[in-house]
């Protein structure tokens, strides 16, 4: 009896978890602490996959490079944060395969709820206050009428595109999966989120890869030149998101975290701090000419923005063997899903993965949660559409 309440709890903790993700951390945390202490109770204990033990490795390495660079007492808050990288792949290696899959189902409603959120901020926008002057792609308080941010929300509708597609593909929900899914791509075009434009193209490119002949050949070519032309020709702000690359905020960020490595002495292990990285930014970003105003450069030094980008931020705080560790678990699971022809699990590793390359998601607890859950969820349901 006490197991199958303990079971129960597990079970509907890891479901809430799920839900509340794109909502609210602070619960997030709540359900995530009850579900690992249901499954240590259970004595469920077990760690059978590889891929645990990088991430163990990884976050082990972290707080080890911190401590002998003497930045240990500095980067707790970092090392904190950075928990749910273990914990998240312990509890969901200890669930049923067919309670993990329901999860998805949770998640998926809880990110409908931030989506219908922002459409109703967008709504307010166009409707009820200055919509008609300025361009909702690139003006400054979009995170304001969406109620979120935007390249987490595009990247969340990316997310609720991939769920769509195992739903459709595998447990045959197509209704409900079509529905959400061009939902979810009419929001990624309206709030022109870049990245999740281009990376839907590959995930489009990776479901027809499970069935490649020449007629899907040609139905990936008519589907892309005709979006292009389609986004090209037509005046909307995707279209004018894609021209502004050049100028984007990441450029000078880059450039910034380039001279950085290349001044550090350590290439092997890196600085060992996350917070030394940010002094080091800060110092380029008042030091640095060609700023296009003195508006800019006081944006830039106001902001301190991060690397916005998890794979240079990893070589910076952890060197080259930081960044080494970091990758290995997605080599892995990419070859080992790649082999299975597990197509859901290779968008969701590609989605994750191209996300690493325009945000710093493991400076961010959601952006935590997600990698975890992601890599957790491709590294032990690789196996299911062997299996049902």
């Amino acid at each position: 009896m006490k197991k199958d309440i303990l079971l129960i709890i597990s079970n509907y903790s890891y479901f809430l978890m799920m839900f509340f993700l794109p909502i609210s951390l602070l619960l997030d945390n709540i359900f995530l602490c009850i579900l690992l202490l249901s499954i240590i109770l259970q004595s469920k204990k077990a760690i059978k996959n590889n891929v645990l033990y990088f991430l163990i490795f990884f976050y082990i390495y972290t707080m080890f490079n911190g401590l002998i660079n003497n930045f240990f007492l500095v980067e707790q808050q970092n090392y904190i944060k950075l928990l749910p990288l273990i914990l998240i792949p312990f509890c969901l290696q200890n669930i049923d395969y067919k309670i993990k899959l329901k999860g998805l189902f949770f998640l998926a409603i809880g990110i409908l709820v931030i989506q219908i959120n922002s459409v109703y901020g967008i709504i307010n926008y166009y409707y009820f206050t200055d919509g008609k002057k300025y361009a909702l792609n690139n003006y400054s308080k979009i995170n304001e009428i969406l109620n979120y941010e935007r390249p987490y929300l595009g990247f969340f509708s990316l997310i609720n595109i991939i769920i769509c597609f195992f739903y459709f593909s595998i447990l045959k929900k197509k209704i409900f999966s079509s529905i959400v899914a061009f939902f979810s791509i009419f929001l990624i075009i309206v709030i022109s989120a870049r990245l999740a434009f281009i990376v839907l193209f590959l995930l489009l490119i990776i479901a027809f890869l499970k069935k490649m002949d020449i007629k899907n050949i040609a139905k990936i070519v008519f589907f892309s030149i005709g979006v292009g032309v389609l986004l090209f020709v037509s005046n909307n702000s995707l279209k004018d998101r894609f021209s502004q690359l050049g100028k984007d905020a990441r450029v000078i960020t880059w450039k910034g975290a380039s001279e950085i490595f290349h001044k550090n002495a350590n290439y092997f292990f890196g600085s060992g701090s996350e917070e030394n990285t940010r002094e080091k930014l800060l110092e380029y970003y008042k030091s640095r000419e060609g700023y296009v105003s003195l508006d800019e450069k006081n944006r830039f030094i106001n902001n301190n923005y991060n690397t916005h980008n998890q794979y240079i931020n990893e070589i910076l705080k952890g060197g080259l063997l930081g960044l080494l560790l970091f990758i290995i678990p997605q080599l892995v699971l990419l070859y080992n899903n790649f082999k299975k022809n597990n197509s859901w699990a290779l968008m969701f590793l590609v989605s994750i993965m191209s996300f690493c390359f325009v945000e710093n998601i493991l400076n961010r607890q959601v952006g935590v949660y997600l990698y975890a859950i992601v890599l957790s969820l491709t590294s032990i349901t690789f196996k299911l559409e062997n299996n049902d």
